[in-house]
């Protein structure tokens, strides 16, 4: 038994998820170390600037790693896996330095809401290109199956960026993070191709052996589906930018979300351990439900007692490990733990359900309508009540969601059954 028990510890499956949470862990940490070393205003003001750079990275690459991903598994040979890891890093490249240029056009000709945030933002525009790199190699990795190198790709890339981002940081301020975080991809492109001998991205590319309108087309609507989801995690800050105005309060919102929306990869990892047994019971709509009480009255406990954990130890958390300048976070920041037991229980299992029964197109309309009720839910509350608003308009979300995705997924269980029938 011990032997068994090993052997699953030494499993690809565990030393994935373990280099994730190390992963999530140590950008968590990185974002604490920021909160510590550099002052209120100056983490408000690149809490905004990353913000619109994150708005703009909703559609990275134009879906090159998720196009990697799909086409790569699908290969026949190494030479057709080449061909499309060196045609999604070229298409996804030259899309990505459109987006720097993007950004550029909005940080001189849009009047920002936070001026000082003006120079800051010019000077990550160029942040998408180096987030290419690594999200490219991460898929092109787990495509080919090689789960232990994706890992320690992960792990290592991670860790060499949060140390040279800390130096950057210590030595020159908000400035320093973001001109070492360019060298932190200089250093980690250079030490990666060596260590993990990954293939060159230069040389020619065989456009008979892929279907490259195929893997545009995949990666087009792939993006869009993945731009709304993320809109829901990134609009909020933005918001508060435009109405609020106040680069402190921003740095506290930006505090109260920091570890509730971290700890949002636990229900995502309990369903994608089940994932493929809800596509495998697609078509019998009896399974489907078992195996959704079953994962929801586990995420129901479990999130339950993180989100009472968290309400009642918030006033500690916050203060040691923010500081004692972050206590107006701690209202918020409740606000939003409570919230983590919905999404956790109902919203990203009902959602992941609906993808695994092959309805991702039903999913992209749904979360088009969540974006719309979200927009004008957060605008109206923030209005009302500054950054609280927002932690409430996030609740609010979660539980429309939940709903939407509870009642579709009964709809589509029910007609599956007529189906049957």
């Amino acid at each position: 038994m011990i032997a068994k028990i090993l052997a699953k510890l030494r499993g690809d499956f565990v030393i994935v998820l373990v280099a994730n949470i190390f992963s999530y862990f140590i950008t968590f940490s990185a974002s604490v170390i920021y909160v510590r070393l550099l002052g209120k205003t100056e983490f408000g003001l690149y809490t905004f600037a990353f913000g619109i750079v994150s708005f703009f990275l909703l559609v990275n690459g134009f879906g090159a790693a998720s196009g990697v991903l799909q086409y790569v598994s699908r290969a026949k040979d190494d030479q057709e896996r080449l061909g499309y890891l060196r045609f999604a890093f070229r298409s996804g490249g030259v899309f990505n330095l459109l987006i720097g240029i993007l950004i550029i056009i909005y940080a001189l000709i849009t009047p920002l809401p936070i001026p000082a945030t003006k120079p800051i933002l010019l000077s990550m525009a160029l942040f998408p290109i180096g987030r290419l790199y690594i999200d490219i190699f991460q898929a092109y990795l787990r495509a080919k199956q090689h789960n232990r190198l994706q890992a320690n790709f992960l792990i290592i890339n991670n860790c060499v960026l949060l140390i040279i981002n800390v130096c950057g940081v210590i030595f020159f301020k908000l400035y320093g993070l973001v001109y070492f975080t360019y060298l932190g991809y200089l250093i980690m492109f250079a030490y990666s191709s060596y260590k993990f001998k990954l293939p060159t991205l230069w040389g020619k590319i065989d456009y008979k052996l892929l279907q490259i309108r195929q893997f545009i087309s995949y990666s087009f609507f792939t993006t869009l589906s993945n731009a709304f989801s993320g809109l829901l995690f990134v609009l909020d800050t933005v918001i508060i930018s435009y109405v609020v105005k106040d680069p402190q309060i921003l740095a506290s919102y930006r505090v109260a979300t920091m570890i509730p929306f971290a700890i949002n990869f636990i229900p995502n990892i309990a369903i994608n351990y089940y994932y493929p047994e809800f596509a495998k019971n697609a078509h019998n709509p009896t399974k489907i439900r078992q195996l959704s009480r079953f994962v929801s009255q586990r995420m129901f406990l479990f999130s339950a007692l993180v989100s009472l954990i968290l309400i009642i130890a918030a006033k500690p958390l916050i203060l040691t490990i923010f500081g004692s300048s972050y206590q107006d976070s701690i209202l918020p920041f409740q606000i939003i733990s409570f919230g983590y037991w919905i999404i956790a229980t109902f919203r990203t299992i009902n959602g992941n359900i609906l993808a695994a029964l092959g309805k991702a197109k039903l999913s992209f309309y749904l979360t088009f309508i969540i974006l719309l009720v979200n927009i004008v839910t957060t605008y109206y509350l923030v209005l009302k009540y500054s950054m609280n608003g927002a932690a409430s308009a996030i609740v609010v979300m979660y539980i429309f969601s939940s709903l939407v995705g509870y009642i579709t997924l009964k709809l589509v269980l029910r007609d599956l059954e007529r189906k049957n029938d």
